[in-house]
């Protein structure tokens, strides 16, 4: 189950995905790079990791045109939403696209609020 909702309060500002699973609920990485040096070795940059790294996507078959329409309004007056699932509680900027009658959501993770 998948349930996004505004920041403040908002009766039209919640939808509820009930049969609905992240694709990528387990994932990570650090912060960093890899430079290439003069002399043929590497300088390496480790920023450590962070929450705020990741990227949750879900796919939503033949969404009715009300969640869309919500889908909308949320993006349009939120610039960030509270995802809950089933890793925690977190707030995401979202963005979606429909292609045919497939809804593809992603949320990029900005904070973790149930710690």
């Amino acid at each position: 189950m998948i349930s996004l909702s505004a920041t403040s309060y908002d009766p039209g500002g919640m939808l509820l995905f009930q049969n609905a699973r992240l694709e990528n609920p387990y994932q990570g990485q650090r912060r960093g790079n890899v430079t290439a040096t003069l002399d043929g070795g590497s300088s390496v940059y480790d920023g450590g990791y962070s929450i705020t790294d990741q990227t949750f996507s879900v796919t939503i078959q033949a969404p009715t045109k009300a969640v869309l329409v919500t889908l909308q309004y949320l993006i349009s007056f939120y610039s960030q939403v509270i995802l809950c699932c089933e890793v925690g509680a977190f707030n995401a900027i979202p963005n979606f696209a429909l292609n045919k009658s497939v809804l593809a959501l992603h949320f990029r993770i900005t904070r973790r609020l149930d710690t």
